[in-house]
């Protein structure tokens, strides 16, 4: 604590010098929003969807994740779909052989179409089922999630499952066949969005 003191009383800044008064303090505290998503940066390859989800406004998040502010509560069931894991395994980077989460290479370039306020509200109550089976089944992500030797639980996957069909629809009616497709469809749009923004 005497090096935080001794750091903030050589600042040029008063309001640093000012919090040399309190080195076991954070200095500075960003206010959550309503709602926001927790986003992982990295995540084990062996899993179905990348466990994300709502943070509470007192959380202090480390460097190990990312943060979706003002996030409406359908965002998140775009995010634990298949069609984002989709895009995710082809843009997104990798560490080791686990998947990298990038705000500038998945997040923002990630295509969704335009959604019908029905279907943003299907997409929210499936979030809430998927939020309840994971507060009702219990365990770490790990144990929910699977990974190589775990399968991911059984109830938390159908509720995946649900998101899925919501989100697949918003992009095309019938049913998707392979992730193949899935990727096609999502760099067409892609394609479609860059277009528009540079005319």
């Amino acid at each position: 604590m005497d090096l935080v003191r001794q750091h903030r009383l050589s600042s040029k800044r008063e309001a640093t010098n000012e919090l040399a008064v309190t080195p076991w303090k954070f200095g500075f505290y960003h206010e959550l929003a309503e709602l926001s998503i927790i986003v992982p940066r990295v995540s084990s390859e062996s899993r179905t969807y990348v466990p994300m989800g709502f943070i509470e406004d007192d959380t202090i998040v480390s460097d190990s994740a990312m943060v979706i502010y003002n996030a409406p509560i359908w965002l998140l069931g775009i995010l634990e779909s298949k069609m984002h894991m989709v895009w995710l395994r082809s843009i997104g980077g990798k560490l080791k052989t686990d998947y990298r989460y990038s705000a500038g290479l998945v997040y923002n370039t990630f295509p969704i179409p335009e959604l019908s306020e029905s279907r943003k509200s299907m997409l929210e109550e499936a979030v809430f089922e998927m939020l309840d089976v994971r507060e009702e089944e219990g365990g770490t992500f790990a144990e929910l999630y699977g990974g190589a030797n775990k399968p991911m639980n059984e109830r938390l996957r159908q509720a995946h499952e649900k998101i899925d069909g919501i989100v697949e629809r918003a992009y095309q009616q019938k049913p998707f066949e392979s992730d193949e497709e899935r990727l096609s469809v999502l760099l067409n749009l892609y394609k479609e969005m860059t277009e528009k923004e540079v005319k």
